[in-house]
């Protein structure tokens, strides 16, 4: 009852979320010129600005000796050379990375149509801004009769206009034990419907019955306080809610017309079969994974990739039956891969409404993407940019995990790199980290909140137990840095202490933190075949890091790199060393730009090499 009644209210928990990129410096700058040129690739002051300011930096003693602008543009101007030549190799045909972009390109698609028939449209008078304005001045104290039957609550609202007491009437209800103290909201903390009632109301005087979603309320004013004047922050605020409740409006407008008469159909026999096979794989694996109180089952690209794979047989039959271009039971799975699914029990019928509730899902943002094509939203610049910078992200990250499978090394490399070492091994740094993973974005926003006041994550794992993955385990045993990709990488350049995150996983997203580092150990070997397994890997590392360096410095000599360094110089940039999470339209959400691992140290090669052409 108190949460419905929060509800009418229009309570809400603020998330740390962006709608649209306006916030930071990113359209501060006079001009958008171009900082970096190599050969058909321009990286402009705008999305250099951009892509900074929404990624973290994490610094330690030796980034704090280099130029933080400077590394992170060679390390762009590496991605974009790198998935050019990712391009060329033929891996932007990867299966994997198709379904990726494709998810991705759906949602920079609802989002522009958001933009153009919701966002864009929000407009309001002045004279609604004034009433808003007198509104926010008061602060009312109100009491409340709920009843979720329209005769009960006549019944009450009866006994109200023929004196019964308020008060007296709701000692002998239900919702009394709710109101210990009395609720005290103002303008844009209720629901219009509410408002709009509540404040035509003196003190003492009670309202019409209401109807709600979840009942109906009947409410008294107790008192009202009032203001002299407001502030510039109230005045913002003001906006913001009347923006809020025409954006409602004019979504909920949209909906009912587009949606209004559409029926798409499903493969009743194709959805049986997903059913029981996603019942058969939670009934077998039920004891790996790690239960929350709110999500028993989590199911992310891992678990996914397995039922795909149960279902190979029917991956090319039609499972939606939309009139043209209708969706595979492969395509489906593939959405499931990248959004995600939960479970909350192994049961059939539970397993049936959830799984039928994503496919309702499913088909209303596969709509909204077909009407953003049918009208040619795919070749916005908005668009093509995003889908452009992730796509670029993850081709150069399929090429350097390419480039690190290509690498061996011999029993006889070994070994003469065992003799030339003296028999001795230096092994890489060892750290412990702490570590809260999720698949959900909005758990990840409310613990970076938390961080503010509790800097420990050990302490705010057990204050969010109920919704990481990993509650059992937040904290690891000692690795090397080598170990665990893109978490070893980034804990590696992290300060005791340091909080960092969110990190892609394969599990959802982590937050990390550095707790213990240990120096790597000089370790002397008597016996060769001890030491062989740790030196091919310093083998194989090394080997990965020459090629990569090698590569892109060439590309960037092929393709005739310009940097133009007295722009960036100029580029004023705030260096907020927080992530920002972007909530799209029509629902989404994603990091706001990718988070790329610095690689500047191609750059030296890059130099050598030049001065070395030059006649």
């Amino acid at each position: 009852m108190l949460n419905d009644y929060k509800k009418c209210l229009g309570f809400f928990i603020f998330c740390c979320f962006i709608n649209f990129i306006t916030a930071f410096n990113l359209y501060a700058q006079n001009k958008n010129e171009n900082l970096a040129t190599t050969g058909s690739i321009t990286i402009s002051s705008e999305e250099f600005t951009r892509r900074y300011e929404f990624t973290p930096h994490p610094q330690n003693k030796i980034s704090n000796l280099i130029d933080p602008k400077r590394e992170f543009l060679l390390t762009i101007i590496a991605e974009k050379l790198l998935a050019q030549e990712a391009s060329k190799l033929g891996l932007n045909r990867d299966e994997d990375l198709a379904s990726l972009i494709n998810y991705l390109k759906g949602i920079f698609l609802r989002d522009a149509l958001y933009q153009i028939e919701i966002k864009n449209k929000i407009t309001f008078s002045d004279s609604l801004f004034k009433i808003g304005q007198e509104r926010i001045k008061k602060i009312f104290s109100l009491k409340f009769l709920f009843a979720q039957d329209i005769n009960e609550i006549d019944s009450l609202y009866t006994l109200l206009n023929n004196k019964v007491n308020f008060d007296s009437l709701l000692v002998t209800r239900d919702e009394y034990a709710e109101q210990d103290s009395i609720k005290k909201v103002t303008f844009g903390e209720m629901h219009p419907l509410v408002e709009n009632q509540v404040y035509n109301l003196l003190p003492g005087l009670f309202s019409k019955p209401i109807k709600m979603k979840e009942g109906w309320y009947i409410f008294k004013v107790s008192s009202i306080e009032t203001k002299g004047g407001i502030s510039l922050d109230e005045e913002t605020k003001v906006k913001r809610i009347i923006s809020n409740r025409i954006e409602d409006e004019l979504y909920e407008k949209f909906y009912k017309d587009f949606f209004q008469g559409i029926t798409v159909s499903t493969d009743k026999e194709l959805f049986e079969q997903l059913v029981n096979q996603f019942f058969n794989y939670l009934n077998e694996n039920e004891k790996q994974f790690s239960k929350t109180a709110k999500v028993n089952f989590q199911l992310g690209e891992v678990e996914l990739k397995e039922i795909t794979k149960l279902m190979r047989n029917e991956h090319s039959k039609t499972f939606i039956k939309f009139p043209e271009n209708p969706i595979s039971v492969k395509q489906f799975l593939n959405y499931l891969m990248f959004s995600g699914i939960n479970f909350n029990q192994v049961d059939f019928s539970y397993i049936q409404k959830i799984l039928s509730t994503t496919v309702f899902n499913y088909i209303k943002n596969e709509l909204l993407i077909r009407e953003a094509l049918k009208r040619g939203y795919d070749k916005l610049p908005s668009v093509q940019n995003e889908l452009k910078i992730w796509n670029e992200y993850y081709l150069s990250q399929r090429l350097m995990n390419k480039i690190y499978l290509s690498k061996s090394a011999t029993d006889e490399e070994a070994l003469h790199f065992y003799n030339k070492e003296n028999r001795v091994v230096h092994l890489p740094d060892s750290i412990k980290i702490a570590e809260l993973t999720t698949n959900n974005l909005d758990t990840i926003s409310e613990i970076l909140e938390n961080i503010i006041n509790e800097t420990n994550l050990v302490a705010l794992a057990k204050k969010f137990e109920n919704r990481i993955i990993n509650a059992s385990k937040v904290v690891s045993d000692f690795f090397p840095v080598t170990q665990r990709g893109e978490i070893g990488k980034i804990a590696s350049q992290m300060e005791m202490n340091q909080i960092y995150g969110p990190i892609k996983t394969s599990e959802g997203y982590s937050l990390i933190q550095l707790i213990d580092k240990k120096n790597g150990a000089t370790k002397k070997f008597a016996v060769f075949e001890d030491a062989k397994s740790e030196v091919k890997n310093i083998i194989r590392s090394k080997k990965m890091m020459e090629e990569l360096d090698t590569l892109t410095s060439r590309l960037a000599l092929e393709s005739n790199l310009k940097i133009d360094y007295e722009l960036l110089n100029k580029l004023k940039l705030t260096d907020v060393n927080i992530i920002v999470l972007k909530r799209f339209g029509f629902g989404g959400q994603l990091l706001a730009v990718p988070y790329s691992q610095p690689f500047s140290s191609w750059y030296n090669l890059y130099l050598e090499e030049f001065k070395k052409s030059l006649p």
